[in-house]
C-alpha cells in the first residue's frame, strides 16, 4: 500500500490503473472503478470527486516516495537530477501508461506543486510551506529547472525510455555547463 493512502483509496487507485491498461481513461466509469475496487460508489465519493483525484493521489504518493529516496543522501544538483531520473525509471510503467492515455500533461500540470510539497519540503528543512513564499529568484530558478527536467523526461518517454538515468543526468549537467560557457562570452 502506498504512503498516506488507506485500503479503500488504494483499491480505487489500483482499479483505475488496471482499467487504464484496458480502455481509454475518458471511458472509465465510477461504476467500473467501484466494481473492480470492490467498494460501493459511496465509498468512491468519500475519497474522490473525480478520476483526476485518484491520479493526483497516486502521483502525490509517488512523489512522497521520491522524497524519501532523495533525503537518504546529501543533495547536490547531480545527485538530485540522478535521483529524479532513477525514480522515474523505476516507475516507467506508470509514465508509459500516462503517455499511452494522453495524460502525461496531467503529471506535468501538477508537478510543480507536488514536487515542492512532497519532495522540496521534505528534503530541505529551510523552505517556506508555500512555493509562493520563496524569493522571486528562487521561484524562477525552481520553475526553470523543473521545466527543463520535465521536458527531458517527456522526451525520454517519447524516445522509448532507452537512455539510462546516468545518461540523462549527464545531458542535463552538460547543458548547464554549456550555458555557463555562453554566459562568459
Amino acid at each position: 500500500m502506498e504512503k498516506n493512502t488507506n485500503k479503500g483509496e488504494q483499491a480505487f487507485i489500483n482499479a483505475l490503473l488496471s482499467l487504464m491498461e484496458e480502455k481509454p481513461y475518458n471511458q472509465i466509469s465510477v461504476s467500473e472503478l467501484s466494481e473492480l475496487a470492490e467498494y460501493d460508489r459511496r465509498t468512491y465519493y468519500r475519497y474522490f470527486t473525480s478520476k483526476d483525484d485518484i491520479l493526483f493521489s497516486h502521483c502525490s504518493a509517488l512523489l512522497a516516495e521520491m522524497a524519501a529516496s532523495m533525503s537518504a543522501t546529501p543533495l547536490t544538483p547531480k545527485s538530485g537530477f540522478l535521483s529524479f531520473f532513477k525514480f522515474w525509471n523505476d516507475h516507467r510503467d506508470f509514465l508509459a501508461l500516462l503517455y499511452k492515455q494522453n495524460l502525461i500533461h496531467f503529471l506535468g500540470e501538477k508537478l510543480d506543486r507536488l514536487l515542492y510539497q512532497q519532495v522540496g519540503l521534505k528534503v530541505h528543512d529551510d523552505l517556506p510551506d508555500e512555493l509562493t513564499l520563496v524569493s522571486e529568484f528562487s521561484r524562477y530558478a525552481y520553475y526553470f529547472t523543473l521545466g527543463g527536467l520535465w521536458h527531458v523526461l517527456v522526451l525520454w518517454i517519447r524516445d522509448g525510455m532507452t537512455l539510462t538515468p546516468e545518461q540523462l543526468t549527464a545531458h542535463v549537467l552538460n547543458s548547464f555547463s554549456e550555458m555557463q560557457k555562453m554566459n562568459r562570452d
